[in-house]
C-alpha cells in the first residue's frame, strides 16, 4: 500500500497544501506509527502529530556578522537561506535547514532561525493512494520544503539584476525551431491534466497563456473554447486544443490581445519562469478574467536555463510558489492558494529514469479576481 501524506496550512496570505508519496512501509520506522496503519485500515485516512517534524520553534531571532554569510549573491531581507550559508548556524556542512533572513545591513544579518511552519497551526493527514511511490522516500521528507512558499507580507519588488537572464537574445529568435518534445514527465503531465480539471466546466472560455503543442487539459474536458498565446506558430498549429491562436513574444510586448473580461480561467504551464515583466503581464491577465474568474500557474523544477529570470534559478523550489503567489496578490488575486505535489515514481519509459527515479514535482499557485 502507498499512502497519500498532506499538510494544510494557512498563514493569512496562502492557504498551502503539501503532499507526498510514500510506501506504507515507511511507517516502520517508528513504533509510535503502527497505531496509524491499524487506523487507516479501519477509517481509511490517519492523523499524525507533525510537532516533531517542524522543528527548530519557539526560538528569537539571532543577528550574525554579515561577513559570515557563504553564499552569492549576497542575502536579500526575506528570502530563505540554508543553514550552511550561515558557519555559526551551521550543524554540519551539509545542514540545509532553511532560516530566513529578516533584515540585512552593512554589518549584520537577523534571521529567523525556526522552521517556517513553526508559528502555524498545520494539519498532518494520511490516506491511502493508488499512485506509485518512488524509492526511497521517507515521510520526513514532507517537511523538507513546506512553509518556504510564505512570502514577507508587503510590496513585490523585483530589481533589474533578479529578472536577468543568462540568454538576452530576442525570445522569437530562439524559439524559431518548434520543439514538439515534452519538458515534463507523463507522471507530473497527468497531474497538471487533473489539477486543470478541477476549474473547468463546459462552455468556459480558457487562454493557456505561453502556450505550446500540447495544453495540459484533460481528455475529459470537452465545448471548451481555449486560446492560445505562445511563440511558436508550428507547435500552436499543432495543438489540437486550440480554437484560437496567437503567437506573440511577451518578453517583447506585454501587453494581451483580447478585451477586458473575454476569459473564465486562465493557465500557464511550465513557462511563468521566463517573463522578463512578470507584474505586467499578470496584471494583463487579471484583466482578461470575468469576475471571479481564476489564475493557475504550474511548474516544476526543469526549465531552459538560459532563458529563466535570475531570481527564479536562485530560489528554492518552494521559495518560488511564494514568489509567484506575492505575484498574484500584488494584481489583486484573492483566495490565494499554493500546492505541491512530491513522490511520484517516474514512468518505466521515460529516458531520465537511469537519471531520476522519481516524477518531476508539481507546484501549483493559483487565485480569482474579485466577485463583481
Amino acid at each position: 500500500m502507498n499512502l497519500e501524506a498532506k499538510l494544510d496550512w494557512n498563514d493569512g496570505f496562502l492557504t498551502g497544501q503539501d503532499r507526498l508519496i510514500v510506501a506504507a512501509a515507511a511507517l516502520a520506522a517508528d513504533d509510535r506509527w503502527q497505531a496509524v496503519v491499524t487506523t487507516l485500515q479501519e477509517r481509511g485516512e490517519a492523523s499524525l502529530d507533525a510537532t516533531a517534524w517542524i522543528e527548530p520553534r519557539g526560538q528569537a531571532p539571532l543577528t550574525l556578522p554579515r561577513n559570515t554569510f557563504r553564499l552569492q549573491p549576497g542575502p536579500q531581507p526575506g528570502r530563505f537561506y540554508p543553514r550552511l550559508a550561515f558557519p555559526p548556524l551551521a550543524r554540519s556542512p551539509r545542514d540545509l535547514k532553511p532560516v530566513r533572513a529578516l533584515g540585512v545591513d552593512e554589518k549584520t544579518i537577523t534571521v529567523d532561525p525556526n522552521h517556517p511552519l513553526a508559528d502555524l497551526p498545520v494539519t498532518l493527514t494520511l490516506s491511502p493512494t493508488a499512485l506509485e511511490c518512488a524509492p526511497a522516500m521517507n515521510l520526513a521528507d514532507l517537511f523538507d520544503g513546506p512553509g518556504l512558499q510564505r512570502p514577507m507580507h508587503g510590496e513585490l519588488r523585483l530589481a533589474m539584476t533578479d529578472l536577468a537572464r543568462d540568454n538576452e537574445s530576442g525570445d522569437s529568435l530562439f524559439y524559431t525551431q518548434p520543439r514538439f518534445t515534452h519538458h515534463l514527465d507523463a507522471a507530473c503531465r497527468a497531474q497538471i491534466a487533473g489539477l486543470y480539471a478541477r476549474f473547468l466546466q463546459p462552455g468556459m472560455r480558457v487562454l493557456d497563456l505561453m502556450a505550446s503543442w500540447d495544453s495540459h487539459l484533460p481528455d475529459t474536458a470537452e465545448a471548451l473554447h481555449v486560446a492560445g498565446l505562445g511563440l511558436n506558430a508550428a507547435e500552436l498549429d499543432a495543438n489540437p486544443r486550440l480554437a484560437e491562436r496567437v503567437v506573440k513574444d511577451l518578453n517583447e510586448r506585454p501587453e494581451l490581445p483580447w478585451s477586458n473580461g473575454q476569459f473564465e480561467v486562465v493557465f500557464c504551464t511550465a513557462s511563468i519562469e521566463y517573463l522578463i515583466h512578470p507584474q505586467r503581464i499578470v496584471a494583463e491577465v487579471r484583466r482578461l478574467l470575468a469576475p471571479e474568474g481564476v489564475f493557475v500557474v504550474a511548474f516544476s523544477d526543469r526549465w531552459f536555463p538560459p532563458k529563466a529570470i535570475r531570481i527564479w534559478t536562485q530560489m528554492h523550489p518552494f521559495e518560488r510558489v511564494g514568489l509567484v503567489a506575492a505575484l498574484l496578490a500584488q494584481a489583486g488575486f484573492t483566495g490565494l492558494h499554493g500546492e505541491t505535489l512530491r513522490g511520484l515514481q517516474r514512468p518505466g519509459n521515460d529516458k531520465y529514469r537511469a537519471q531520476r527515479a522519481f516524477s518531476d514535482p508539481l507546484f501549483a499557485v493559483w487565485g480569482r479576481t474579485p466577485r463583481a
